[in-house]
């Protein structure tokens, strides 16, 4: 018997704090006031009689009783919203909206010619895109306020309950200003790299495993001259006004690389790059709608 006190405000509120590590990010993503959301977590944790969350200077962790919890409110939120949605259509309402969830990589690079194309192939549908990073994109397709997901393969313990279709594998690369010191055309080692002041992405963010697995492999420890960051814009006017040399994924500097405004370090050793595809929900039968954007993803994709 579910408690009566329990209101879907304290569920949302619950699933939006987990998904973004916080309480003034979730508290934004909600429009509401932080104080409101801190509020309905209490309440929550109160009528549960369990702590949900470690709070911390970092923002908000879940505790062992808070990720038992999610699966289950997870789930069952999703449920509730795919329900509504089935009424909406099966009444004729206006629940006609796709909403997509791309890296902001993909979100400039593909989703605009697949929008374009599927428009042109007959798509009627509202879409709607939200760009983030890949976990909590990820998380927002299990709670099902997501249809479908354009970016990286996560871990196999996130992909459980979902399926993933492989597009495109995109490299990381190591980019700088024209004219940089180590810009001289011939390959370059990490060690020369890491005299320079490094860019790379954040701990938490899905390539920085394979840049600091590709730092190891090559002996080089600790680099404590690093800024640490996924803000492409900061990065971008930091590495032209300086010697700093920017690691990232390719989709993010391809226009600049292109025009020459940033330029590639061919670096001596290997850099793999990761998979990016469609993940669904396994075991979700896609709506035309959602068929007819997947149709011109995979097209956009195959032109890379």
């Amino acid at each position: 018997m579910i408690d009566a006190r329990i209101k879907l405000r304290h569920i949302a509120c619950f699933l939006e704090v987990a998904a973004r590590a916080g309480f003034g990010r979730a508290a934004e993503a909600l429009h509401l006031t932080q104080p409101a959301v801190s509020r309905a977590i209490a309440e929550l944790e109160d009528i549960l009689g369990a702590p949900l969350f470690e709070r911390g200077r970092g923002g908000a962790v879940l505790t062992a009783e808070g990720v038992a919890f999610r699966a289950h409110a997870g789930a069952a939120f999703a449920e509730l919203g795919r329900g509504i949605d089935t009424l909406k259509r099966a009444g004729g309402g206006t629940g006609g909206t796709l909403v997509v969830g791309a890296l902001p990589t993909v979100a400039a690079r593909i989703m605009p010619k697949a929008v374009q194309r599927a428009k042109a192939a007959g798509l009627a549908a509202s879409i709607a895109i939200e760009a983030g990073p890949n976990g909590w994109l990820i998380d927002q397709l299990k709670q099902g306020r997501l249809d479908l997901v354009v970016g990286r393969l996560a871990e196999p313990q996130v992909m459980m309950g979902l399926a993933f279709e492989h597009l495109y594998s995109e490299p990381i690369v190591f980019v700088a200003r024209p004219g940089h010191p180590a810009a001289t055309g011939r390959p370059v080692g990490l060690e020369d790299i890491a005299r320079h002041t490094l860019i790379m992405p954040a701990r938490g963010s899905i390539i920085r495993p394979e840049i600091d697995r590709l730092f190891i492999q090559e002996g080089i420890g600790r680099i404590d001259d690093r800024i640490e960051t996924v803000e492409p814009q900061f990065s971008r006017a930091y590495v032209l006004a300086s010697d700093a040399v920017w690691i990232i994924s390719h989709g993010v500097v391809a226009g600049d690389l292109d025009e020459g405004t940033l330029v590639r370090l061919p670096l001596s050793t290997s850099v793999s790059g990761g998979p990016v595809g469609l993940t669904t929900r396994a075991g979700h039968a896609p709506t035309p709608a959602a068929e007819l954007l997947v149709r011109a993803v995979r097209e956009v994709a195959r032109g890379l």
